[in-house]
């Protein structure tokens, strides 16, 4: 609700009157989430390239178009507040890399803690933000992490490529 009165409010401000509406922990944090989007969707299409799984390369396919639109959604409140973009990832990415030391299991490892990583990303993000329309898409990229972290995590399990730890027993 805030979020809508906060939007309805900004109609036709000007761009310098939208900057005093974020504090600078806000503006750094969309510089860094664009920044570690533009690096994950880099190594994410170097990753998809030495993927031998289908299933594998299908879930990487879709997990950039996830992330590529985060990043454009991003790149949209940066130019909407007036901060800065930063250099963009190449619009694909290959490599030299002998492929005989990549192999799924490992591409699918880099990926899982990728995704746990960004999950406490997101909530200082959010919480340290002051903007109610900045906090909300920030809790949307939570949500969107957890889900993703989920699907992942099911995946894994059913390919035997999560390192589960022994059953404890007394």
């Amino acid at each position: 609700m805030l979020e809508i009165i906060e939007s309805i409010t900004k109609i036709g401000k000007s761009r310098k009157y939208l900057q005093t509406e974020i504090n600078i922990n806000s503006a750094w944090h969309l510089w860094d989430h664009v920044i570690s989007r533009y690096d994950v969707i880099e190594i994410t299409q170097v990753l998809e390239n030495f993927a031998r799984d289908p299933d594998l390369k299908l879930v990487l396919i879709k997990g950039l178009e996830e992330l590529k639109k985060q990043a454009s959604d991003l790149e949209k409140l940066m130019v909407k507040y007036g901060i800065p973009l930063p250099k963009r990832p190449p619009f694909a990415s290959s490599s030299t890399i002998n492929p005989e030391i990549m192999n799924d299991e490992y591409i699918f490892r880099r990926v899982f803690a990728g995704i746990q990583s960004f999950i406490p990303v997101h909530v200082s993000a959010m919480i340290q933000s002051t903007s109610p329309e900045l906090r909300e898409e920030f809790k949307r990229f939570l949500i969107d992490e957890i889900k993703m972290y989920d699907k992942y995590l099911v995946y894994g399990q059913l390919k035997g490529w999560v390192l589960e730890p022994p059953a404890y027993r007394v």
